[in-house]
Order: structure tokens, then sequence, then C-alpha cells
């Protein structure tokens, strides 16, 4: 046991190293193995639409540590506190409007950013450590698959010059999140993964409408 938590610590270090020095990581989550990097450097995050060949009309979501994390970025939507209350930490994101300065075209989108708390300890003592929040994108180029296997990882990124690969495990989930746009009363479904549309309601009731 001593020697595993000697190990975590030394892969949270490096990490929170890497990062501060404006690199990119891959950093394990709850569902695949994920680039991180500053989400609040816009030179940072431009370097990682590179890296991942995305084109900026597809902006990434962030993770941060905790649900309560989410109010200081000042959501402009009523009526998530069930949602996050029920679902996170885990494998839903939020895409909610915010009036925080985060970088255009590659973080946010026409004043919307996507949101989410993992459900996995690394990385959340991660992104408290690093007390801003990560880049939440899937460790892969834009178009293949994810992965939950660091060997495929390296191989797959061996040309990308990513300096530390975390070597923590990822979580149990085999999905990737189910991803939701809520605007005043109104729920768009973007991605349904492990939580459904018919959870979604369950939890809502009729609070919501769904496009």
């Amino acid at each position: 046991m001593k020697v595993l938590d000697t190990k975590y610590k030394i892969e949270l270090k490096e990490a929170i190293s890497e990062l501060e020095s404006g690199k990119i990581i891959t950093i394990p989550t709850d569902t695949f193995y994920g680039l991180a990097c500053d989400a609040t450097n816009g030179e940072v995050v431009n370097n990682l639409f590179e890296l991942k060949e995305r084109g900026k009309d597809k902006p990434v979501p962030l993770l941060i540590a905790d649900s309560e994390d989410l109010y200081k970025y000042n959501p402009q939507v009523d009526g998530i506190g069930k949602l996050i209350s029920k679902f996170w930490p885990g494998p839903l994101t939020l895409i909610l409007e915010t009036d925080y300065n985060f970088p255009e075209g590659t973080v946010k989108d026409q004043g919307y950013v996507g949101f989410r708390v993992p459900d996995l300890k690394f990385t959340r003592d991660l992104i408290r450590a690093f007390d801003r929040p990560l880049t939440g994108t899937s460790a892969n180029i834009s178009n293949f698959p994810e992965t939950k296997n660091l060997d495929i990882l390296k191989d797959s990124l061996k040309h990308k010059n990513i300096e530390k690969f975390v070597d923590i495990k990822c979580g149990k989930e085999n999905l990737a999140s189910t991803v939701i746009k809520m605007k005043k009363n109104k729920i768009k479904i973007i991605r349904e993964g492990p939580i459904s549309k018919s959870l979604l309601e369950s939890v809502l009731g009729e609070s919501f409408t769904y496009e």
C-alpha cells in the first residue's frame, strides 16, 4: 500500500509540474484517458487543438474538482442543482452559458462551456492542486477511438510531443459521458452515454423540455 501511495504522490507531483509549465499531458478519468492542460490559458489550449488535429468548431469540455466549483464560473441557468447532486461526480457533461472569460472558440462557444466533475480521485486531486480547470477531451486524435489502455495510448501519441503520461488507471465507465446543453427550460442531448434521457427525466421531472 505504501508503494502505491508513493507512486500516486509522484504521479500527482509530476503532472502538476508539467501543467504549471504550460504542457499538455494525458490523465486518467472515470471514462477514458484524457488530454489535459490549463483550460484558462488560450495559447496552451490552441496547442491542444493542433496536437489533437481538432477543428476549432468543436470546443473541448472542462473538468472541475467539485460540484461547488461550478458556481465560480457563474452559470446562467436555473435548475441544475438536482442534476449535479445526482450525477456529479460522474459521466455527465453540462454545457452551460457563462460570462467567465474562458478562451473563445476552443473552450467557449457563443457563451457556452461544457463542465464535468469526473468520478476518479486522482483526477479531482490533480485539479484541486492545480487550482484551475483542466481540459477534458479524450486522449486521441480526432475521429480515432478512446482508450483505457496506457500502452495503446502511448503508441498512438508517440509523435505528439507529450512528455507526461500519468500512469494511473482509469475508472469503471465504459462509455464516454452523456453531454447535454441547457438553456433556460430546454435541454438538448448532444451525446447519450451512461446517463440516459429517461434517467434525466426521472430526476428533473417536467421542469425542462427536451430537444
